[in-house]
């Protein structure tokens, strides 16, 4: 499903990625590791298509996002990619079933009613069905991650991206949260790449990848 092939990439005259490849198959949930300032957010965002890189070529079934422009990268990752981020990127004031519905809101081409039913059945697995009204300001840090969780999957995406999804929680809520990852990976059969710098997150996942010094190793 997804090819990385030869990826380069450089800031200011160093080069952070050293033409790096990767596979990752379909319903496959996979970790990079490495250290701060190791290459793996700027892996992720050429993966994501949020970054361009120098050299090289990130596929999804065929489809090049280092080729294409910006507002058909836009449409793509609209359904073909989620994303989860340490910090959240949740709207505080909005409530939870606002803040999933932001995942799935520009969509023209799924009614309401549709958009209504995935955030339910989202909610309900996460564990906020009761939680739908409350403003996302009131929730613990756990339970914000699991509405940006919830918010990921409401497309129904091939793949999720998450970056340190477990940094700013503690070790028993980092824990429950991979297991949610687990569950719900299992469940809707799309992969998962996860970026962190925590050896006990990766080894949940199915295959752990190293960063150095801006090269993968497997």
């Amino acid at each position: 499903m997804l090819s990385i092939a030869g990826v380069r990439k450089s800031f200011k005259g160093r080069e952070v990625l050293h033409g790096i490849d990767l596979s990752l198959g379909k319903k496959k949930m996979v970790s990079i590791m490495g250290k701060s300032g190791s290459g793996k957010s700027t892996l992720l965002a050429i993966t994501a298509g949020l970054l361009r890189p120098d050299a090289g070529k990130v596929l999804y079934d065929g489809f090049d996002v280092t080729l294409e422009d910006e507002d058909a990268l836009a449409r793509f990752r609209l359904k073909t990619i989620g994303f989860i981020f340490q910090d959240f990127k949740l709207i505080p004031s909005l409530s939870v079933n606002d803040n999933i519905l932001l995942g799935i809101y520009p969509r023209k081409d799924i009614d309401k009613a549709e958009k209504q039913r995935r955030i339910l059945e989202l909610a309900e697995e996460v564990d906020l069905h009761d939680r739908l009204a409350e403003p996302v300001n009131n929730l613990s840090g756990g339970e914000k991650q699991r509405v940006a969780i919830a918010r990921s999957l409401v497309n129904r995406p091939a793949i999720v991206l998450a970056d340190e999804p477990t940094g700013n929680l503690d070790s028993k809520t980092a824990d429950d949260i991979m297991a949610l990852f687990q569950r719900l990976h299992q469940k809707h059969e799309t992969s998962f790449l996860i970026v962190t710098h925590d050896q006990d997150i990766a080894a949940r996942t199915e295959h752990i990848y190293r960063i150095q010094d801006g090269e993968l190793m497997s």
